[in-house]
């Protein structure tokens, strides 16, 4: 019980954690402008991500498995849309 409890506990942060891209996807999406967004520093952190998925995936833990698939998924979101509005 006390095992569910903590699991719980790590998908409501991994919600929550993830929920702090949502308001530079929706700028990205909104102002269609990628100015003063460091692309490079999104795909260091990208690298980071897939290797720290690899590592849970490695430890089968869900929770950081669930953490990092989406915060893998949100940063290629940054980095797509980034590169897309990107002013030449």
């Amino acid at each position: 019980m006390e095992d569910l409890i903590f699991q719980n506990l790590g998908f409501l942060g991994t919600l929550i954690f993830i929920s702090a891209y949502f308001p530079q996807i929706k700028h990205l999406l909104r102002v269609k402008d990628s100015t003063g967004i460091s692309i490079f520093s999104w795909i260091i952190w990208l690298v980071g991500a897939l290797l720290l998925l690899i590592y849970a995936i490695h430890n089968r833990d869900l929770v950081f498995i669930s953490l990092t698939a989406l915060e893998t998924l949100a940063l290629l979101s940054v980095i797509i849309l980034a590169l897309k509005y990107q002013k030449k």
